[in-house]
């Protein structure tokens, strides 16, 4: 029998394991980041506008937009893990699903990424649509009645909007906690099919979801940094952000290995 148990690496230990990892990468982790956003952002801006003309179409090009995104963030997986597991990071490894022999695995990712892309859309819609009825409501409010004590909104409205909202914000962050790491699943498991990575990766971090939820929450601070640096920040904190990740599922891997081990 194997006594060896691997711990569970707290947040400061992940995130130390992350900064020695990324010392010497930096040059071609930004590059890559940078890379990223040239060629996701604009998507981004044009979708914007729809949302003003037909909230059906904006939807839609939402949901495209991100599907495609997808593929970005599974070759991130790639990038990150490799710095993780101390190898050098290439341009190339951000767009690994896109060719070669690979190009094939883009549809797993694509799936994948349909399915997290339309709970994220289905979240959204409600909380969305109550938003504009409530602002409707507001801008329809005659200036006099306020002096009467007139609410300047429709409390009923407001009250569905915090209950759509926070639903939907809770909904969203725990679909992403349960599929956080399949992204690095599949590339450890290429032949697994897109419906049984979907089915491990919530496997995989049953039991881990808090200390997962709580690093989320220990990078807020520097989040919030980030903003105030004008988005200069973000050059640095995200690689930060997903080697921390990376090794989150490393910690994972050397756990449920173990598990196995002994058994």
């Amino acid at each position: 029998m194997n006594n060896y148990r691997p711990t569970d690496l707290s947040s400061a230990d992940l995130k130390s394991l992350a900064k020695g990892q990324l010392f010497g990468n930096y040059g071609a982790v930004v590059g890559i980041y940078l890379i990223h956003l040239v060629c996701t952002l604009p998507l981004n801006f044009i979708i914007s506008p729809f949302s003003r003309i037909s909230p059906a179409l904006y939807y839609l090009a939402f949901l495209l937009v991100n599907t495609f995104t997808g593929l970005f963030l599974a070759g991130e997986a790639l990038v990150y893990l490799k710095i993780a597991c101390h190898e050098p990071p290439s341009v190339g490894d951000l767009f690994y699903y896109f060719h070669g022999p690979y190009a094939e695995k883009g549809s797993k990712v694509i799936r994948i990424q349909l399915i997290v892309s339309a709970i994220s859309v289905v979240c959204t819609i409600p909380y969305e649509y109550v938003g504009r009825l409530l602002t409707h409501s507001m801008q329809s409010v005659d200036p006099s009645a306020l002096s009467n004590g007139k609410l300047p909104f429709h409390p009923v409205l407001f009250l569905l909007y915090a209950v759509f909202l926070v639903a939907g914000c809770s909904i969203q962050v725990l679909v992403r906690i349960l599929l956080s790491q399949i992204f690095y699943l599949m590339l450890d498991f290429p032949d697994y099919p897109a419906s049984q990575l979907l089915h491990l990766a919530p496997r995989l971090i049953k039991g881990h979801k808090a200390r997962f939820f709580y690093i989320m929450l220990s990078f807020v601070p520097l989040l919030l940094l980030g903003i105030f640096s004008c988005g200069i920040g973000y050059l640095w904190l995200y690689p930060y952000l997903q080697t921390t990740y990376a090794n989150f599922y490393l910690n994972l891997m050397k756990k449920q290995g173990s598990v196995q081990a002994s058994s």
